[in-house]
């Protein structure tokens, strides 16, 4: 649309090298994903290498920059969650954000 300001080629992506395991790979995510990977990085004092080593155990053939954002959706949504409901006791939203997001395979 003509004067809308909307960019035709969509957000940028930003390229970030991560140590997943002993190996190092490339993720490219929006800054609002980095953002937001970053922010439970802090919340759950971990490492993005950490997370997103912890998230490709996981996910089996799926894509690795797909799982990461099925992630965050998961523990953000899981916060949201125990928010709701302040008197239950459950599991960690980390463990659990892994456990709905990428559950192990058995």
């Amino acid at each position: 649309m003509a004067g809308s300001g909307a960019n035709k080629e969509g957000p940028s992506l930003i390229c970030r090298n991560v140590r997943v395991g002993k190996r190092r790979t490339s993720l490219r995510m929006e800054p609002y994903i980095w953002d937001s990977l970053r922010e439970i990085c802090e919340r759950e004092d971990l490492t993005i290498n950490e997370i997103c080593t912890q998230i490709d155990q996981r996910r089996g053939q799926a894509n690795l920059t797909a799982s990461i954002r099925v992630f965050i959706v998961s523990y953000f949504r899981n916060a949201m969650e125990l928010l709701a409901s302040p008197g239950e006791s459950g599991p960690a939203v980390f463990r659990k954000a892994l456990d709905d997001a990428i559950p192990l395979e058995e």
